[in-house]
């Protein structure tokens, strides 16, 4: 696999990145963030859940681990070089996210104020994401979900400001976006590596921040940080699209 970091993002200086629970930046696209904000971008995370239910063996109160999770997010962003006020999350109940009006309002909101050159989400088109022949898993509901609803973001609803007028009256200005990332697009959906060999220290310790509340385990990790390593290189592995 080639490095496709300069072909995507050397002309670009402002990336939105939307996932739907405070962990998935730092699984995804952790190393590529770090290196992202080496180089000098502009990089926001909107993250659509708080994740308050995503216990294993855990036993908080949904309230408890909302609220620990939202701290790993935080901590975890700052890991990787992130500036504080571009670290958000919409707060939705684990596992609760929809496509709805609302929640379309909140993504045009981030995409209006914040102009990104380009859009990195979940992959919504798929109900069982394939990793290789023989690996797959089903893509997770508030994956499919949030990545449906940031696309009807950016069109129409980001576009034309008769959507969300009052934002409009606030100041905020049309956005349009041509190109998106998606992850766990392994083997359809044009999917390219971005090398990240010298950022594997902030990824790693970005994950680390999510075995808070035993949200992720060190062999957790560990098994994340082997799986980015492929044909002899450490790449994390998205789909690209160009709306032409």
């Amino acid at each position: 696999m080639k490095d496709s970091y300069g072909e995507i993002f050397n002309n670009l200086e402002r990336i939105l990145i939307l996932f739907a629970h405070p962990d998935d930046a730092e699984i995804i696209f952790g190393g590529t963030i770090a290196r992202l904000i080496k180089d000098g971008k502009k990089v926001r995370t909107v993250v659509a859940t708080n994740g308050d239910k995503g216990m294993h063996e855990a036993n908080y109160s949904n309230e408890e681990f909302r609220t620990i999770r939202l701290e790993s997010q935080k901590k975890a962003g700052i890991k990787l070089g992130l500036k504080d006020d571009e670290i958000f999350n919409l707060d939705v109940p684990d596992g609760e996210f929809e496509s709805s009006l609302s929640n379309i309002e909140k993504i045009v909101f981030h995409l209006r104020e914040f102009q990104p050159e380009i859009v990195v989400t979940h992959n919504p088109f798929e109900m069982i994401n394939d990793f290789s022949e023989g690996v797959s898993w089903i893509n997770h509901r508030d994956h499919r979900k949030l990545a449906e609803a940031v696309f009807d973001a950016t069109y129409p609803y980001c576009r034309d400001n008769g959507f969300f007028p009052d934002q409009v009256k606030k100041g905020l200005k049309p956005c349009y976006v041509s190109e998106f990332l998606m992850s766990d697009s392994y083997m359809r959906n044009n999917p390219i590596g971005f090398e990240v060999s010298d950022f594997l220290k902030e990824k790693r310790d970005a994950l680390m921040e999510h075995t808070a509340g035993g949200v992720l385990s060190k062999e957790d990790v560990d098994g994340l940080m082997e799986e980015i390593e492929r044909d002899g290189g450490n790449f994390e592995v998205l789909g690209y699209r160009k709306i032409e």
